[in-house]
């Protein structure tokens, strides 16, 4: 839903400057001077006024990055879509990873059922739609409430990361029942996609959110050719309630698993996961105040008998950002390769989203940003 914000005295004198400038260009010959270079900017980018970045996915693809991310389409209001940008490494005193132009690369349509677009995830592979050949593939949630309820997921296709976007159906490939399940909930949102072979065999994690809670479930894609997944049955498995027992950590009496992000490191046979805390209800924005990273034997997804569940490797929460100073740690990714696959053996870097309280800002939506820790397992 789209919520204006009071910029208008802004927008009133910028017009002003502009008109008079115009003016005064009229008055004075033509500067053959080029203008300058835009600055480089290295490290995570930062949103400008009246915008906000939130819910990344971050992959690389060897020795290139994409910067996956929602964000408003237009300043100072609410309106989401899905970004992009390609980063890269440049070495050097004060360097390090540069992103490039931001990119839309996917909206809402109004009127369909995508219409309030999500969140999104990515993933490298090797996908055929309509005949043609695709590299890349897109899980995204999305909604025609506007409300924040009722989610549901479909997909697209792309041959790279920054460029085109097709959606592969007009309905959503994974669909929450809000006449079953609760037309005040959720549904199936924060999708992650794991590549498990490298080629098109696409484990598809989501959140589901029904009136009983927030709890993590996959399905299985068999994605060689995507437009099959919406008319052979046999191409998607049924879906599959992840373990909600272990080291769950999160503030309810009742272990929850909300918000979260998944990768895969097939030589361990283990799957890890980066989660919120249940939302802080005191004051606003009810968003997490903590993040948790977990991992799990890959076999007990597919086990009835309950094994040891989730293994808690580390929680952080306000005390661990820059100076203490943000209350809100929300949406958190892992950086992992083109596939969604990691080395669980080495450092881990996670991206995770902070914003200010609604008491100091009433503009808060507008201060949701990136930051990055880094997590190194024990030896």
């Amino acid at each position: 839903m789209k919520m204006k914000k009071l910029f208008a005295g802004l927008t009133v004198v910028a017009l002003g400057v502009t008109a008079l400038s115009l003016v005064a260009c009229n008055d004075t010959p033509d500067d053959p001077t080029p203008p300058p270079a835009p600055e480089t900017v290295y490290g995570l980018p930062v949103a400008g006024t009246g915008r906000y970045i939130k819910d990344s996915d971050l992959v690389a693809d060897g020795d290139t990055r994409y910067l996956l991310y929602s964000t408003n389409e237009t300043p100072a209001e609410n309106d989401n879509v899905i970004a992009i940008r390609r980063g890269t490494f440049e070495e050097g005193e004060g360097k390090g990873w540069k992103y490039g132009e931001e990119k839309i690369a996917l909206t809402g349509e109004s009127g369909k059922w995508d219409e309030n677009i999500g969140t999104a995830s990515l993933v490298k592979g090797a996908f055929t739609f309509e005949n043609d050949e695709y590299s890349w593939l897109m899980a995204y949630c999305a909604t025609a409430q506007a409300n924040d309820t009722q989610y549901s997921i479909g997909l697209a296709v792309a041959t790279s990361p920054d460029g085109e976007w097709k959606k592969v159906s007009e309905t959503p490939l994974i669909e929450f029942d809000a006449d079953v399940y609760g037309s005040t909930s959720v549904g199936c949102y924060a999708p992650s996609l794991v590549n498990l072979d490298k080629q098109n065999k696409i484990r598809v994690f989501y959140t589901y959110a029904d009136m009983y809670g927030h709890f993590a479930k996959f399905v299985d894609l068999d994605a060689a050719d995507v437009g099959a997944l919406y008319t052979d049955e046999s191409k998607v498995s049924g879906e599959v309630q992840c373990p909600n027992h272990g080291q769950i950590a999160g503030g309810d009496a009742q272990a929850m698993f909300p918000n979260a992000d998944f990768a895969y490191d097939a030589a361990a046979g283990k799957v890890y996961a980066i989660k919120d805390y249940s939302p802080a209800a005191a004051t606003k924005p009810n968003y997490a105040e903590r993040i948790q990273l977990l991992s799990i034997e890959e076999e007990e997804l597919y086990s009835v008998e309950l094994g040891g569940g989730w293994a808690g490797l580390r929680t952080w929460d306000f005390a661990d950002t820059e100076d203490g100073a943000w209350e809100r740690l929300y949406g958190a990714c892992i950086l992992s390769d083109a596939y969604g696959h990691i080395d669980g053996t080495k450092a881990m870097e996670i991206i995770y989203n902070v914003c200010e309280l609604e008491m100091d800002d009433e503009n808060w939506e507008f201060t949701q940003n990136l930051k990055t820790f880094v997590y190194t397992p024990a030896a």
